[in-house]
């Protein structure tokens, strides 16, 4: 496994692909942090009856804590690329042919498929690893923590990190698993992002029209507990007001489905043909 590794971590730093989207990931968090800084200006610079200061009102958010919120979500951006990096760099190994002449030269497929998906993770928690520093070094130096003590700044950063990892591997195993089982990229790549990213959106979307229609029927806001909705809690994470029993929640879907993702792509690992 340690030779499978290193040619594989070999290829993955040559791969152009690879630090392109390592890039990618590295420079969206100095973009939302821009946009965010557009609009504080803007709302500084309305006429004197309706302005507002932009700046109070933008770290009064808790900008960095929102941001870092996103990292616990599968949706998040750098998830995003790194589902479209590890498909497509596994995916070359069956069109290669590199999967059956490993077999040949005795390599086990146990030992073949827990290098993909080291490779798999190791992609994903780059990329997230990179966003979530950049989003430090940008969003927290423009607008602090807001309100937050240094106590509470570094519980929110640790815990959007160990947040990241099980997002990370929420989303990876899954790829792997699509990419085992179909062996097709198309399906490695679209079936994680409609469930990560467009899954979440309706549900979103359904919820609000929920909440619209009990609203506008009964006069009374519906009260009801949202955060057992799996996928749709990851949004509601906020690591400026951090929540022990949603944390909870979340990581009660997410570690059961990665290790379940984990194990079917195994299997079907285990009975392709590899030749």
């Amino acid at each position: 496994m340690t030779e499978i590794l290193k040619v594989e971590f070999f290829r993955l730093k040559k791969s152009k692909l690879f630090w392109i989207m390592f890039g990618v990931a590295a420079l969206l968090p100095l973009l939302s942090v821009l946009l965010f800084t557009l609009l504080a200006n803007v709302l500084t610079a309305l006429p004197q009856e309706t302005s507002v200061d932009g700046w109070s009102f933008i770290r009064s958010l808790n900008m960095t804590a929102l941001l870092l919120s996103s990292f616990g979500s599968p949706s998040d951006d750098s998830a995003l690329l790194a589902v479209i990096c590890s498909g497509i760099f596994l995916s070359r190994e069956f069109s290669y042919g590199t999967l059956g002449k490993m077999l040949v030269a005795r390599r086990s497929r146990g030992e073949i498929y827990a290098s993909y998906l080291l490779i798999a993770l190791t992609v994903g928690a780059s990329y997230m690893g990179v966003a979530m520093l950049s989003t430090l070094i940008f969003s927290g130096s423009v607008f602090g923590f807001g309100q937050m003590n240094a106590a509470q700044s570094v519980v929110s950063v640790v815990t959007a990190f160990a947040m990241g990892l099980v997002a990370v591997a929420f989303v990876q195993t899954m790829t792997c698993m699509f990419l085992f089982g179909t062996r097709s990229l198309a399906a490695a790549i679209a079936l994680p992002i409609v469930i990560c990213n467009i899954v979440p959106s309706v549900i979103s979307g359904i919820v609000s029209f929920w909440e619209t229609i009990v609203t506008v029927t009964t006069n009374n806001v519906p009260n009801a507990n949202l955060s057992w909705i799996p996928l749709y809690n990851a949004s509601l994470l906020d690591l400026s007001q951090i929540d022990g029993a949603l944390i909870g929640k979340i990581l009660l879907y997410f570690v059961p489905l990665s290790v379940f993702f984990g194990c079917m792509g195994w299997v079907f690992f285990r009975k392709a043909d590899l030749k």
